[in-house]
């Protein structure tokens, strides 16, 4: 045969896939697919080999600088807040605020220098005056006296108010049925006396009894004008007093302790209902502008630059990492094959199934077993979601995965294959994994070699004995050709969640490493396979997923993501931090259209906008699933929540001055108190409908899947 002979022979041979002589159009149709399932696992074995060697040195890119970068600002921002509200670092000291004040940066003018003076804070709320002295000698009694005097008669309205104490001292008064509309001029004094005790004085006859041993040390004046008008909104007809109160003397500076705790009311106001409260809130209060932008500022950076390199780090993927549809299934169908065979199963994988969504992968999986299977349905259930987990880690897929295996032999009915786990992998609505009394059914004619059996009862006890474990149901099954272990154990120590370290893979392969030392002369030629599981699981059990999130009542189901490991995975995947991402990723999601649309100045602008729950962590989010670049995000996010913290800040007080002008004042809490509560429902209604969506579309494609 000539070399052109055989080299048509072989081309011949390649494509006659069914080997019946002849090539036609289903040979031609297998051998084709068979060349691209070749080039695509070649594909996914760069791309696995990439993730796995990639450099592991740190800092190396860009987005590591920044991270550290993040967590420097943040010691600085939160110890520098910290030692200010301390008042260990000159707390007394109004410099700050002296020499900003008297800068563009302080549109409410130059404060004034009262260090060593004593001075009186005078504001109002609603129908009530508040007067607070500072810098009173704080070792000596005193006495603080109120009186509000009509402007055209000079007589004084309603009862001098008396409030005793020692230092400084507060006082309120409430406008009472003598005090009607009208102008009045509000006049306070604070009197001291030599005697370091603490002065009681509520009433005139108190005053009277000390009035010989104190002095007036300061004294101060101020227009006030009392007005009525209708309280409870548009449609209410009760008439109450307002106050307003005048005062021609600029404002006293803030001291570095005051706007040191000032800074952790705006960072806890900003946490809980968003930028808009928390500037309200400094508004309404009297705090500088730049100082409310500067706090607003120093969170926004912190957050970003912290969190976002660590989102990054977790959700990014380069482009050529990026699955296509035919490679992600034949990813998963690679899997399956493996762990078929780990099982002693068969999978239909002419009947599987796959789902991919922007929040979820859901895979149909139906299986037969066979004489060797040996595991529960739970059992396989939870080995195959290990498997595809730890394969979604290496390739970066952080999406919530769901799966259904379905035993189509009938073999595991009794076993409940399609249990739900709770958080902590308890079964939901069974006190414990049912476990069956008699193997004899699926193992009957195999019991054979009585001397090798007894031989493995008595290795499986001096096991239990080794790693202090109660034997919670034990099987041991020989015949000609295997030998087949099915153990269920609970650990014995104490804190066993936290303190039994190893997974039940991990008891599987030493249960087998143990069998095949002390039995490896009488097992001879047969296989060894073995089943073990957790009676009580424990962490490392749960470690498998990063994440796990549980249905509702209506919406039953569980969705595991791919555990991370390092710093990432602590932060990001713990169960405060996965509600939090889930959520960003979610609103993200639904806002892609806007970025995709308008690009980097839609980032900007999104940012930048108050739209709710739309700070730089969830615009940091957008830009990932929207694949710009790191840097590009980085500085849109920063621009907009510059202009955001700026915009709030120094537009707050116009707020508040437009409506205590037309008298709607009463409203400042209630906006305050309505921003705090729109942010939280609105939060809580996207944690909703992300949980809804994402089980919701499940149970529908495995009703379907089941069905077909």
């Amino acid at each position: 045969m000539s070399e052109a002979e055989r080299l048509s022979q072989r081309i011949h041979d390649a494509l006659d896939v069914d080997e019946d002589g002849d090539i036609d159009t289903d040979d031609l149709q297998t051998f084709s697919d068979n060349l691209q399932r070749d080039s695509i696992d070649k594909e996914l074995d760069k791309i696995r080999q990439r993730r796995l060697g990639g450099d592991k040195r740190f800092p190396k890119t860009f987005d590591d600088l920044v991270l550290i970068f993040g967590l420097v600002a943040g010691i600085i921002f939160f110890g520098g807040v910290m030692v200010m509200s301390s008042g260990a670092l000159a707390g007394d000291s109004i410099f700050i605020d002296e020499s900003l004040s008297q800068t563009p940066l302080d549109t409410g003018g130059a404060c004034v220098d009262r260090e060593g003076e004593i001075w009186f804070n005078i504001w109002t709320s609603h129908d009530e005056l508040f007067i607070q002295t500072h810098n009173a000698e704080p070792t000596r009694g005193a006495v603080l006296l109120i009186s509000m005097i009509h402007s055209e008669n000079s007589t004084i309205a309603g009862t001098t108010i008396f409030k005793g104490g020692i230092g400084d001292v507060r006082a309120s008064f409430k406008l009472g049925d003598s005090i009607s509309a009208g102008d009045y001029i509000l006049v306070s004094n604070i009197f001291q006396s030599d005697d370091e005790n603490k002065l009681i004085v509520e009433d005139e006859d108190d005053y009277a009894e000390i009035r010989d041993n104190v002095s007036i040390v300061a004294s101060k004046q101020v227009n006030v004008v009392v007005s009525t008008h209708k309280s409870g909104g548009p449609l209410s007809s009760e008439v109450a007093k307002q106050a307003e109160i005048h005062d021609s003397e600029p404002r006293s500076c803030w001291t570095v302790a005051g706007l040191g705790n000032w800074g952790w009311v705006l960072m806890g106001a900003e946490w809980i209902g968003g930028r808009e409260t928390a500037m309200l809130t400094g508004g309404s209060a009297g705090i500088p502008a730049w100082w409310m932008a500067l706090i607003s500022l120093g969170m926004s950076i912190f957050f970003l630059c912290v969190q976002y390199p660590l989102m990054h780090r977790m959700y990014h993927r380069d482009k050529g990492d990026l699955l296509t549809e035919p490679q992600f299934n034949r990813l998963i169908t690679r899997i399956l094959k493996q762990t078929q065979k780990e099982l002693r199963i068969l999978i239909q994988f002419d009947q599987l199934k796959m789902q991919e969504r922007a929040i979820s992968i859901d895979v149909y999986i139906p299986y037969h077993t066979t004489s060797n299977t040996v595991g529960a349905a739970i059992d396989i259930r939870g080995r195959i979601t290990k498997d595809i987990l730890e394969e979604f880690s290496i390739f970066g897929e952080m999406r919530p995965l769901q799966i259904k295996t379905v035993c189509t032999d009938g073999f595991h009915d009794n076993f409940r294959g399609e249990l739900i786990l709770d958080s902590d992998l308890t079964i939901i609505g069974s006190d414990r994994l049912p476990i069956t009394e008699d193997y004899s059914s699926f193992f009957a004619g195999l019991r054979a070699n009585g001397r090798l059996e007894e031989a493995a009862i008595d290795s499986m006890s001096r096991w239990f004995k080794k790693h202090d474990l109660v034997d919670y149901g034990t099987a041991i099954i020989v015949d000609e050709d295997a030998i087949l272990v099915r153990v269920i154990y609970r650990p014995v120590k104490r804190f066993t969640y936290f303190r039994f370290s190893k997974s039940f893979i991990d008891m599987e392969v030493d249960l087998k490493s143990y069998l095949l030392r002390h039995l490896g002369e009488i097992i001879d030629d047969r296989e060894l396979i073995v089943s073990a599981r957790n009676e009580k699981a424990t962490l490392s059990d749960r470690t498998i997923a990063g994440r796990v999130e549980q249905g509702s009542d209506e919406y039953a189901g569980q969705a595991l993501v791919a555990r991370q490991g390092g710093i990432t995975g602590a932060l990001l995947q713990n169960p405060f931090m996965g509600d939090i991402l889930s959520s960003v990723e979610y609103v993200a999601h639904k806002n892609r259209s806007r970025i995709d649309k308008y690009g980097f100045w839609g980032l900007i602008v999104f940012v930048w906008i108050p739209f709710m729950a739309s700070g730089v962590l969830v615009g940091a989010m957008l830009g990932l699933v929207a694949r710009m670049r790191f840097r590009r995000v980085l500085f849109a996010c920063l621009v907009g929540g510059t202009a955001a913290s700026v915009t709030w800040a120094y537009t707050a007080r116009s707020i508040i001055e437009f409506m205590e002008r037309y008298h709607a004042e009463f409203f400042i809490p209630f906006v305050i108190l309505l921003a705090f509560v729109f942010t939280f429902l609105h939060l809580r209604r996207n944690k909703r409908l992300r949980r809804e969506e994402l089980f919701r579309e499940s149970i529908a494609f495995f009703s379907r899947a089941s069905v077909n």
